[in-house]
C-alpha cells in the first residue's frame, strides 16, 4: 500500500481496516510505504500499524498489487515504479478531497473501489472512470468504539458541522432560543475527540457533506453505536444509512428546522420517539457490521487478476475509440 500523504480521519481508519484484512491471509506479504519524513500522531489510525512494523520507508520491489487512494499516492507510485508500469492497482476511493483525484488516477487503469454507497452514487453521476466501479459496504462494530462515560443530566446537543460551519453556528443560535446549550464542531476534530463528544451528547446533529463530497456514514453509525439520537440534514446523494422516523430525524438545510428537530428529541414528553430512534439505530448497526465489509474486500483481493484484466481492457477500448 502506498500512503504518500496519510490523513488521520474516518477515511484513513477505513483504509487501515482494509489493509488489516489483507494481512489476515497468512500467504500474503503486505506492507505500507510512507515517506521517511511522515509524522504519525498517537491518535492516528495509522499509529498501531506503525507500532506493528507494517509501515516502511522502503517500498516493495515489483509488488503483485498496489493499493492507493488519493492523488499523492498515485504520484508517489509513479515516481517509485515508473509512470508506465503495468503493476495492478486497486484504487480505494474515499477521503475528503474527492474533487481532485489527479491526472495519474484518471488516466491509468485501476480496479476502482468506492468506500460506501454515498461515494459510489457520487462517482456514478460524475461518470469519470472507464472501469466498472466496485462498492464496498462500510461497517462499524460497537466493539470498535471506545468505552463511553455515563451520560450526565446536563449534557449538550452536539452539532457536527465541519462541512458547513456557518450553518452549524446558525443552528446553535436557534438552539439558544429554545434555552438549549450546544457544542459545535467547526473544524474537523480528531476521531477520538469526536467519538467522546457523540457518546456524551443528548442529541447529535449531523450536517451533509460539502457539495461534490460524499459521506462514509461513520459519524452516523458511531452515534447509533453510542445510542445517541440523531438529527440529520438531507443527504444528496442518499447512501440509505438513515431513514426518517426509524433511526433518525431527517430535515432540510434550514437552521430553524434542524434546531427544532434537535429540541424535540430532548423534550421529556418525547421519550417514546427517542427510544424508537435509538432502537432503529441499533438495528441498523447490526446490518452494518464489519463482517460483510471484510468479506467483500477479501473477495476483491482474491480475484484481483480478473478485475485488473477488465480494467486494462476498458482502457484499451477507450484508447481505440479515440483513434
Amino acid at each position: 500500500m502506498v500512503a504518500a500523504n496519510p490523513a488521520h480521519g474516518s477515511s484513513a481508519s477505513k483504509i487501515c481496516h482494509f489493509f488489516e484484512y489483507a494481512t489476515e491471509n497468512q500467504s500474503c506479504h503486505a506492507q505500507i510505504w510512507m515517506p521517511a519524513e511522515t509524522h504519525i500522531p498517537h491518535h492516528s489510525p495509522w499509529f498501531p500499524l506503525l507500532q506493528a512494523g507494517r509501515i516502511k520507508k522502503q517500498p516493495i520491489f515489483q509488488p503483485n498489487l498496489i493499493l492507493l487512494s488519493d492523488a499523492a499516492d498515485w504520484h508517489a507510485a509513479s515516481r517509485i515504479y515508473g509512470s508506465k508500469n503495468l503493476i495492478p492497482k486497486l484504487h480505494l476511493i474515499g477521503g475528503n478531497n474527492l474533487r481532485y483525484l489527479g491526472h495519474q488516477a484518471l488516466n491509468n487503469p485501476a480496479i476502482r473501489v468506492a468506500m460506501g454507497n454515498g461515494i459510489a452514487n457520487l462517482f456514478e453521476k460524475l461518470d469519470i472512470f472507464k472501469e466498472p466501479l466496485h462498492i464496498l459496504p462500510i461497517g462499524l462494530d460497537q466493539e470498535d468504539l471506545p468505552t463511553a462515560n455515563q451520560k450526565t443530566h446536563n449534557f449538550e446537543i452536539l452539532i457536527l458541522s465541519d462541512s458547513n460551519p456557518s450553518l452549524g453556528l446558525a443552528i446553535q443560535q436557534n438552539l439558544e432560543r429554545f434555552g438549549l446549550s450546544s457544542a459545535c464542531e467547526l473544524s474537523t476534530w480528531p476521531t477520538m475527540k469526536r467519538q467522546e463528544a457523540i457518546a456524551m451528547a443528548a442529541v447529535v446533529v449531523i450536517l451533509a457533506p460539502a457539495p461534490g463530497q460524499a459521506s462514509l456514514g461513520l459519524r452516523r453509525l458511531t452515534a447509533m453505536g453510542y445510542q445517541t439520537p440523531i438529527v440529520c440534514e438531507e443527504m444528496h446523494p442518499d447512501d440509505k444509512i438513515c431513514k426518517d422516523g426509524f433511526n433518525c430525524l431527517i430535515t432540510s438545510s434550514n437552521p430553524a428546522s434542524l434546531a427544532a428537530a434537535a429540541a424535540s428529541l430532548v423534550d421529556p414528553t418525547n421519550i417514546q420517539l427517542q427510544r424508537k430512534l435509538i432502537d432503529g439505530g441499533l438495528a441498523t448497526l447490526v446490518r452494518h457490521r464489519r463482517t460483510r465489509e471484510r468479506l467483500e474486500f477479501n473477495q476483491l483481493l482474491y480475484s484481483y487478476k480478473r478485475h485488473w484484466q477488465t480494467a486494462c481492457a476498458c482502457n484499451s477500448e477507450q484508447a481505440t475509440k479515440q483513434l
